[in-house]
């Protein structure tokens, strides 16, 4: 009983386009798809693009408040200072993270994995 290995249109299309590649003059390197796609050890599933959200509780915050929202503004929030924040995205928490400002931009470094 031999066992093949599922193939995708992509996963073809990749093997095919490495085939070429090996019978070219000068082979080219091959793409970061094509070599994910050939390689079982980086699934195409972990590159998918994903929304996550970073929500602070804030104590009566207010559409007025977010209007007069200007650059240095602290606004106070619920969470206590030094306390890592959950990130999720839609309804499944993900991480840990702690904000941290990036030059300009304010950033979200995980802290840990859920």
């Amino acid at each position: 009983m031999s066992t093949a290995a599922a193939t995708t249109p992509e996963t073809a299309a990749a093997a095919e386009s490495a085939r070429a590649r090996e019978q070219a003059l000068v082979p080219a390197p091959p793409t970061p798809l094509e070599s994910e796609l050939l390689n079982p050890q980086y699934p195409v599933g972990a590159r998918l693009p994903v929304e996550v959200d970073v929500a602070i509780p804030l104590r009566e915050f207010r559409v007025r408040n977010l209007l007069a929202l200007e650059p240095g503004t602290v606004v106070a929030s619920q969470w206590g200072h030094g306390e890592d924040v959950p990130l999720g995205s839609r309804d499944v928490q993900l991480a840990w993270s702690e904000f941290e400002v990036a030059e300009t931009r304010l950033a979200v470094r995980l802290t840990r994995l859920v």
